[in-house]
């Protein structure tokens, strides 16, 4: 027997597609194959799965949840005293955009970020740094929080009144990735 997944690799929430594959087509009633995970909190399968009588594979779903950093786990597929095993790669989402609403506003208003993750949180939540590069025209809190088993989280900046129109950039950062979006401020 042997055990695949595809893909090998996911952002934490996503999921994989297990394949348990016997050496022979199944008997009748089918063959019964008992699935494991090393690592319960992060991928979840099934018990168990039945190949039916006369094929040879069956598939199954491999359920993530967010993770802080890369988390190797290992599947096992047992049936008829054979084990097979096949890893599978949990990754930590990636900081995927800033979005701003309104992308213009006049000096005094308020606009509401967004920043978006490309995968869900992990436990614990994942903060968001936050910044302005004029905090004469425009400010934000220092970060935020991404509630663990989400993908998004908003933000308030508040502005200035200006003279004249300024181009204010605003960025998150997560893990090293950082993303910007562009604030315009009128008078």
């Amino acid at each position: 027997s042997a055990v695949s997944l595809n893909p090998t690799s996911v952002v934490g929430g996503n999921t994989s597609q297990g394949t348990a594959t016997l050496t022979a087509a199944a008997p009748a009633g089918g063959a019964v194959v008992t699935l494991s995970s090393s690592n319960t909190p992060a991928a979840v399968v099934p018990a168990s799965i039945t190949v039916a009588q006369g094929v040879t594979s069956a598939t199954f779903t491999v359920t993530t949840t967010g993770v802080a950093s890369a988390t190797i786990v290992t599947i096992t597929g047992a049936s008829g005293g054979a084990q097979q095993t096949a890893t599978l790669t949990i990754n930590p989402p990636a900081m995927s955009s800033v979005s701003l609403s309104p992308s213009t506003v006049k000096g005094g208003n308020t606009s509401q970020g967004t920043v978006k993750l490309s995968g869900i949180a992990p436990a614990g939540g994942a903060i968001v740094t936050l910044s302005s590069n004029q905090t004469s025209v425009a400010t934000v809190t220092g970060s935020v929080t991404v509630p663990a088993g989400f993908k998004t989280a908003t933000f308030t900046i508040t502005t200035k009144t200006v003279s004249q129109t300024t181009s204010v950039s605003i960025s998150g950062t997560y893990l090293g990735v950082r993303k910007r979006a562009t604030l315009t401020v009128t008078p």
